[in-house]
């Protein structure tokens, strides 16, 4: 277990799970001891005690397989905050501290969703909709992704042509950052772009 994500379970067992569950807006289940989260749609367990997480039911991918889902899911339970998205979505760049942080070794996945998926857009949103995401307005396709229920993701893809290469964008609600660091919001969208091309490629 890496040292972050010791920290989040253990930042997760000093608070009340009741008051966890509502503001995380997920469920504790007394009886069991154990929260139910959804993460792109799908329902986990997560046993604070045994700091173990356990996907409910059975999908033909894994998204828990993902870079730091293992690190993402104690400390969204851990630091999820009274704040609701609303309806202002903001390039993470323009957070405070952004434009600094998103940088080389901290870039946003876009390129690989865009190279991925440069000239399906019918796949991009099937995809989106098999992660638990609606359609949106935007681009050439869009969708908002559950990746969190309060750090949802919006995703945008335009198409290529001979003038100009395939473009991709993620932007965050502007609440985001009441609940996550940059750090662990740059963690979220690298997990929702890896999560979006291995459920893309399952189907291939």
């Amino acid at each position: 277990m890496l040292a972050g994500e010791k920290a989040a379970w253990e930042k997760l067992e000093s608070r009340d799970p009741y008051e966890v569950a509502e503001l995380a807006e997920a469920e504790y289940w007394e009886d069991d001891d154990v929260l139910v989260l959804t993460v792109f749609g799908q329902a986990y367990l997560v046993n604070t005690a045994e700091r173990e997480i356990r996907e409910i039911g059975v999908h033909d991918f894994h998204l828990e397989d993902t870079t730091h889902f293992n690190l993402l899911v104690p400390l969204y339970l851990a630091s999820s905050t009274p704040a609701a998205p609303g309806e202002r979505l903001v390039k993470p760049e323009t957070l405070p501290g952004g434009s600094a942080f998103f940088k080389g070794p901290h870039e946003l996945p876009t390129e690989v969703i865009a190279h991925h998926f440069c000239s399906t857009p019918d796949r991009f949103i099937e995809v989106g909709l098999k992660l638990g995401g609606s359609r949106t307005e935007g681009g050439d396709a869009a969708v908002v992704i559950p990746t969190f229920t309060k750090i949802p993701v919006t995703a945008l893809l335009w198409l290529g042509d001979l003038e100009f290469p395939a473009r991709a964008q993620l932007l965050l609600d502007a609440t985001a950052i009441q609940h996550f660091p940059l750090d662990a919001l740059w963690a979220t969208l690298v997990m929702t772009a890896q999560a979006m091309i291995q459920v893309a490629g399952s189907h291939h």
